[in-house]
């Protein structure tokens, strides 16, 4: 009995951590001095796709383990980038994501 109950708390606190996956959307995509770098478009089960601003789209997929994004495939992971994002109490999404040398991104 004991064994069934810290089983169930264990599943009941994990679920919440596990749960959380980026909302799926449309990003609009700047580095840090605020120019344009393109266009995330994020849908459900990880998978995206990116227009970069010359028009050209590429697509990959995303794991995402709590808050932090972690490109698997496709333009993202071709950048180098990894991330966190965060959904504010009005329901904007915004993702952070930092490059290998430092560089950053914003996509909101």
């Amino acid at each position: 009995m004991r064994t069934a109950l810290f089983a169930t708390a264990i599943a009941l606190f994990a679920t919440p951590a596990l749960a959380q996956f980026p909302p799926p959307g449309v990003y609009a995509c700047t580095v840090a001095d605020g120019a344009p770098l393109g266009e995330l478009t994020l849908f459900v089960a990880g998978d995206y796709s990116f227009k970069d601003t010359n028009g050209v789209s590429a697509s990959g997929q995303v794991a995402s383990a709590g808050t932090d994004v972690n490109p698997l495939s496709g333009p993202l992971r071709q950048m180098q980038l990894t991330g966190v994002f965060g959904t504010d109490d009005a329901g904007k999404t915004v993702f952070k994501f930092t490059g290998p040398a430092g560089q950053g991104v914003t996509c909101s």
